[in-house]
């Protein structure tokens, strides 16, 4: 009665170089999906993500007006590019296997910004807590910074992370307003999350 959990064997990686390459197609089906949600003139956060990259180059193929804050070097990179995007980087301590900034001077510039938006990348969920997870203290602390500072806080994920979570919890459930996937999970964890 009520559902049974997968085993937690995701194989992560957490080097973001390494997970350009994994799960393409789905993270372009989330990145399509994600930026639908996104009106012109509002301002956004695009957090270390390696899906969030795919929606940062949809913006910018779309043409959208619109103020993007991110942590990410690749995101703001690719912002660059685009006339129509004002693009503004954190700073803070950089972390090469992320290629981003993390930590206090990170999270002390986000918190002076009212998001409209919030995309927060995450390694998993903890089904029986509904916890979402992240794979350390200075990411979780980052991640949680965007979800305060914004009115609109989406999980970006692709649905086999469902099954999994990490060692750091950085949000609940009840903390977002919903999660962006590229298919529906099965029943059972439709039902907890409902």
């Amino acid at each position: 009665y009520g559902g049974a959990i997968l085993s937690q064997d995701y194989p992560l990686e957490r080097d973001v170089v390494d997970r350009r390459k994994v799960n393409v197609e789905k993270k372009a089906v989330i990145a399509a999906k994600a930026v639908e949600l996104i009106r012109e003139n509002e301002t956004i956060f695009l957090d270390i993500s390696t899906t969030n990259i795919r929606i940062a180059e949809l913006l910018v193929k779309k043409k959208r007006r619109v103020v993007v804050v991110s942590n990410m070097i690749d995101i703001l990179q690719i912002l660059a590019g685009s006339r129509s995007i004002e693009a503004i980087g954190t700073g803070g301590t950089m972390f090469r296997t992320v290629n981003g900034f993390m930590g206090a001077a990170a999270i002390q510039a986000i918190r002076q910004y009212s998001f409209d938006r919030a995309f927060i990348g995450t390694t998993g969920i903890d089904l029986s807590e509904g916890a979402i997870t992240t794979f350390g203290v200075e990411d979780g602390l980052t991640k949680q910074a965007a979800l305060e500072s914004s009115r609109h806080k989406y999980v970006i994920m692709e649905r086999d992370k469902f099954y999994f979570n990490d060692s750091y919890k950085f949000a609940h459930l009840d903390d977002i307003d919903g999660i962006v996937t590229d298919s529906e999970p099965d029943p059972a964890t439709r039902q907890v999350l409902q």
